[in-house]
């Protein structure tokens, strides 16, 4: 009981309250129990720490369908997910001789995400705010906060605690922008979430439609290399990278943000959110019991 009195309060004051997470209310239960139905005899144990993995979370409930069964037991877990959602971890690793996942993402702050994105990519997202002229994307640097903002620059004084990215043009028709999820296992993009938002409210958590769509049908294999050098240099073992794309400038990529306990768009149809945490699941699975 402690642990979960331990993660209300760490989470508490991030959690955006809207009608996807509301719909979770029966639709997170309804998945649990569908993925339980014909699971396979366990082959494995997964812990989380510090954070419990709590049930709406992308992890456990992508894998409710699998092998794999939750276990407290640090030094007897075949992998122990370092599940906490704080922007910077700091947290003492377990002393276990499990696989470790997201052991090394101990920072995803937009403008660390920024540096590795930089790195990888070979030109910037971030902008600096007192030498940009024109208009950016005013965000906090803090995880799960979905507080952007347009704003024009240059900028004679800076918000404390944000950071300044360049405004991707990611429209698609009149009035709709697109948001690419990028759901990564191991190094690997699995699937992307494309999702669609109405441009006024681009930067919330409402959309107009989710789809799922294969990796390949959104990347280039060039893109999808970079995508996993980016994983790694970020220590991203499990979690989704958010990609939109500069649709006037030939489409060019950027990575925007990075989430190491990413949760499920619960407002797709279950029909379609289901299949999707089973493929999910099965890569983690794979990840989990694969010889290091």
């Amino acid at each position: 009981m402690s642990r979960w009195v331990d993660y209300w309060r760490a989470v508490s004051g991030r959690i955006t309250w809207d009608r996807s997470l509301l719909r979770g209310a029966w639709t997170v239960p309804w998945l649990h129990w569908r993925g339980r139905r014909g699971r396979p005899a366990q082959r494995g144990t997964i812990a989380y720490w510090p954070q419990p993995g709590a049930p709406w979370y992308t992890m456990p409930l992508a894998l409710c369908s699998t092998s794999l069964r939750e276990t407290r037991d640090l030094r007897a877990a075949d992998a122990v997910m370092i599940f906490d959602d704080r922007t910077e971890t700091t947290v003492a690793l377990p002393d276990t001789d499990a696989r470790l996942l997201n052991a090394r993402a101990t920072d995803i702050s937009k403008s660390h995400v920024g540096d590795v994105f930089e790195t990888v990519f070979g030109y910037p997202v971030t902008v600096d705010p007192v030498r940009h002229a024109g208009v950016m994307v005013e965000k906090s640097e803090e995880n799960g906060v979905h507080d952007g903002r347009i704003v024009q620059g240059p900028l004679t004084a800076p918000r404390p605690g944000c950071l300044y990215q360049r405004l991707a043009d990611s429209t698609v028709r009149d009035g709709v922008t697109e948001d690419l999820r990028c759901i990564c296992v191991g190094g690997r993009l699995v699937l992307v979430f494309r999702k669609e938002k109405a441009a006024a409210a681009r930067f919330g958590t409402a959309y107009l439609g989710t789809t799922v769509r294969e990796a390949q049908d959104c990347f280039s294999t060039e893109e999808l290399s970079k995508i996993a050098r980016f994983c790694d240099g970020i220590g991203l073992d499990f979690g989704s990278v958010d990609v939109v794309r500069d649709y006037p400038d030939a489409g060019r990529p950027y990575i925007v943000d990075v989430n190491k306990t990413c949760m499920p768009v619960l407002s797709m149809p279950v029909g379609a959110l289901e299949p999707a945490l089973r493929r999910i699941g099965t890569a983690l699975e794979a990840l989990v019991l694969s010889p290091r």
